[in-house]
């Protein structure tokens, strides 16, 4: 009996000392995996949502009664920024045009430049590539003009599968046939349309649209909302008076847009104000939504 108890006393302390003290790190579960490293987060913006070339209409859920109240849209960092060069900035060619984009259908971005007549001068289409939103921008773009010097439009714009613009940001320079640049500092990197209403995905039955928001106006010329179809039609267009805030602040407005279709469709609501200088688009804003009759 004795022998017996020595010999369960010594296995005791042999299974005692081969467990790891308290705090150690035990094994990995599972051999031939690496251990788990710990999560490093870094701000960075949300992945695009996949474009589908096909679409299966929505559901339809009937609108309420009652309107909810809508909270104010937060200041969203714009879909096209351009950092250098800034409005009113001189410059000579090549252009160093240098931004961040929400890259277009196959990761295409359209650099163009105008004269003061609305000639274009140059234009470059570019494919721009990231694995989060925004996509780093550089491009050269060379040009040549008769006089000494003109004003000048550079726009940078995005299109969606369908060939619709999807975004577009423009600033005004001043286009020296020779000199030296002088690059003035960039806009603000804000969205200048934030739409309270409609939601990018919406929908919306009954054939009128309530497009609700705010907007940074360029200039005093109107805004114009449209509705554009998947073959590039424009179904409705309204047309909204906005006036230019002193300090370049957000001002509200709101109109109802009516349409008429015979089907439920996606549709591209677009917001865009034109330049007051130069013929053709300074700023659009665009997103989908699901239009039902």
């Amino acid at each position: 009996m004795t022998r017996r108890a020595l010999l369960l006393g010594f296995l005791f302390l042999l299974l005692t000392a081969c467990k790891p003290a308290a705090g150690e790190r035990q094994p990995s579960p599972t051999p031939g995996l690496p251990e788990p490293t710990p999560d490093v987060f870094a701000p960075s913006p949300s992945p695009l949502p996949t474009e589908t070339a096909t679409w299966t209409p929505p559901p339809f859920f009937p609108p309420t009664a009652t309107a909810t109240p809508l909270p104010t849209p937060a200041l969203a960092e714009a879909a096209i920024q351009i950092n250098i060069p800034g409005p009113l900035s001189k410059v000579t060619s090549p252009i160093y045009v240098r931004g961040y984009v929400i890259p277009g259908y196959n990761n295409r971005v359209r650099v163009e430049l105008f004269g003061e007549d609305g000639r274009l001068l140059a234009r470059q289409v570019t494919p721009v590539y990231t694995s989060f939103t925004w996509a780093y921008l550089s491009v050269d773009l060379r040009f040549e003009i008769g006089a000494a010097g003109e004003l000048g439009r550079l726009s940078v714009s995005t299109e969606d599968r369908f060939g619709r613009l999807q975004a577009l940001h423009s600033v005004h320079l001043l286009l020296l046939s020779e000199g030296e640049d002088q690059i003035n500092p960039p806009e603000p990197p804000r969205e200048r349309c934030l739409l309270s209403w409609p939601l990018p995905g919406g929908q919306v039955s009954g054939s009128i649209l309530l497009v609700e928001g705010y907007f940074r106006p360029l200039n005093r010329q109107p805004l114009v909302i449209e509705l554009v179809s998947e073959s590039g039609n424009v179904i409705a267009t309204r047309l909204v008076s906005v006036e230019p805030a002193p300090d370049d602040s957000y001002v509200p407005f709101a109109v109802d847009v009516p349409y008429l279709i015979e089907a439920p469709m996606w549709a591209r609501l677009v917001v865009r104000q034109s330049d007051d200088r130069i013929p053709g688009t300074m700023y659009l804003y665009s997103q989908e939504i699901a239009l039902y009759p």
